[in-house]
């Protein structure tokens, strides 16, 4: 489902973002949502290097990572990891608004962060991606590759013996899933355009 520039600038600009009300000493941490592109937005992807201890190692995610105590508030870090990741430096010409803040649990158990996700628009080319270390790969994916229900898919994950099923986008031969779905379904929430979950499927609601 294609989406103007105008629609999700008209959208931001009337959206009223949830700020968390857990902790304040929990963790914070911030990603970006780079769109770029003319008629047709593309979103910046990337693909996290196979890290020992990282919970998201090797997953489909958004450029982004935890605030530093250099960073002044919580959009800086966004940017900052946006520079370090792939190589795009954001601006405040860039910026187009915040979506709701996320609670995300860590290890399943007690501890957490809060994540602020973050709208940019980087212009009407795609900018080349210069992924770091950190970066297995990155590429631009098509907004209405991720509304195509041909994509919508599912990933299944066994926690201590239990068949868990959570709902997925398919996307360069893996899968958006987990907590990086879920800040696209913020983006969809405000477009007002529900992405496809696959409710169908036994077990996977919820």
């Amino acid at each position: 489902m294609p989406f103007t520039l105008d629609q999700i600038r008209r959208a931001l600009a009337e959206h009223r973002p949830q700020l968390d009300a857990s902790d304040p000493h929990l963790a914070a941490a911030s990603v970006a949502l780079v769109l770029a592109g003319g008629v047709n937005l593309s979103l910046c992807v990337i693909r996290r290097a196979e890290r020992a201890g990282d919970p998201w190692s090797g997953h489909l995610a958004l450029p982004g990572g935890r605030a530093s105590a250099a960073d002044p508030h919580p959009r800086a870090v966004a940017e900052r990891e946006t520079m370090e990741e792939v190589g795009i430096a954001l601006a405040a010409q860039h910026y187009l608004g915040a979506l709701s803040q996320l609670p995300v649990r860590l290890g399943g158990g007690h501890g957490g962060m809060i994540l602020h996700p973050f709208v940019y628009y980087a212009g009407p080319d795609l900018p080349p991606l210069l992924p770091s270390d950190e970066v297995a790969e990155a590429f631009w994916v098509p907004l209405a590759d991720l509304w195509d229900p041909a994509n919508a898919s599912h990933l299944e994950w066994d926690r201590g013996g239990t068949r868990l099923l959570y709902p997925a986008i398919r996307c360069r031969g893996h899968a958006i899933w987990g907590l990086t779905f879920r800040v696209l379904t913020l983006f969809s929430d405000l477009l007002d355009a529900p992405l496809p979950h696959l409710e169908e499927i036994p077990g996977l609601s919820g």
